[in-house]
């Protein structure tokens, strides 16, 4: 007995040494829940998809981790839904052959590609989705998960996550992205393709793009150039319009610009509206003005996405 409880005090700071170690995740599942608590009860309060580098904030050996994202936004995913990774292994991944799939529509992942058949199916991924390989030249190109699983998709659904990550701006391609959504319902903390909120419909979009935003509608409105609420005719394609319920309240909805006084936005289910006293919508909110993103990347709240230190 005591030669045991003696192995067990010399290799408790090995233990503790290699958690210590391990304070990086890649979200593993096709999109991940982030929430304000640690119970699958608790309110989501975002969500992350395949690939997404996530630090470690707090592991008290729960199945719950609290984690920060390279936007800063904190809060507790399950671990059944990441792959732990030590800080070597995390550098090994930012230095690793990467793709992201730039496919609107959900991409499978599949085992063999002379099988058509369901019982096939690896995984999907969703727009934005990072994993490791190399673009092939034939219709089908190998990819790994942060697991270890592995499979195929079809090329001409991805990139190289260094073109991806370096796309110049292009605000009808953002546009694009939010107008393959339309009629998706609303979903309050939804940030993929699958489903959006107000804030989420401007992540998926921008993102798409290579260029990371700060979360929430109350955090966009202070990035990229300020566009006050009389200069509406200003405004650009792609810009970000805010609105609250009050005059002087809270920021609680945001918007994409499209032309002709039109913006699309996730309200109910995405959808457009008109910046005109007899739209219903835009009438039953107060505007507080716009940001503009273009000529603005690398300023305080976007990355894009080459530069960002935790992908590469």
């Amino acid at each position: 007995m005591r030669n045991y409880l003696l192995s067990l005090l010399f290799s408790l700071p090995l233990l503790l040494s290699a958690q210590q170690q391990q304070e990086w995740v890649l979200v593993n599942i096709p999109v991940a829940c982030i929430r304000e608590g640690s119970s699958h009860a608790s309110e989501m309060s975002s969500q992350s998809i395949m690939g997404t580098p996530m630090k470690v904030l707090e592991d008290n050996g729960s199945e719950w981790l609290k984690l920060e994202g390279p936007d800063g936004y904190t809060g507790y995913m399950n671990i059944s839904s990441v792959k732990r990774l030590s800080d070597t292994e995390m550098q090994n991944w930012k230095n690793s052959s990467r793709l992201a799939v730039t496919s609107m529509s959900e991409v499978k992942v599949i085992r063999d590609t002379l099988i058509s058949s369901p019982r096939n199916t690896v995984t999907e991924l969703v727009n934005g989705s990072i994993v490791n390989g190399k673009k092939s030249r034939g219709r089908f190109s190998h990819v790994t998960l942060p697991d270890g699983r592995d499979g195929w998709v079809s090329t001409d659904c991805v990139s190289s996550i260094e073109d991806w990550a370096s796309q110049p701006f292009e605000a009808q391609k953002i546009l694009d992205r939010c107008y393959y959504l339309y009629g998706a319902p609303y979903l309050w903390g939804a940030c993929s393709t699958k489903s959006v909120d107000c804030s989420g419909l401007v992540r998926v979009a921008y993102y798409g793009n290579g260029i990371l935003t700060l979360r929430d509608a109350r955090q966009q409105i202070n990035i990229g150039r300020r566009i006050e609420p009389e200069d509406i005719s200003s405004l650009r394609p792609a810009d970000l319009l805010f609105f609250s319920a009050t005059p002087d309240g809270r920021i609680s909805h945001v918007a994409l610009y499209d032309s002709e006084g039109k913006y699309i936005h996730s309200s109910g289910r995405v959808k457009c509206n008109y910046m005109r006293a007899d739209d219903s919508d835009f009438s039953a909110r107060v505007y507080r003005g716009a940001s503009r993103i273009e000529g603005e990347i690398s300023s305080e709240g976007i990355w894009q996405i080459i530069n960002h230190p935790w992908y590469f």
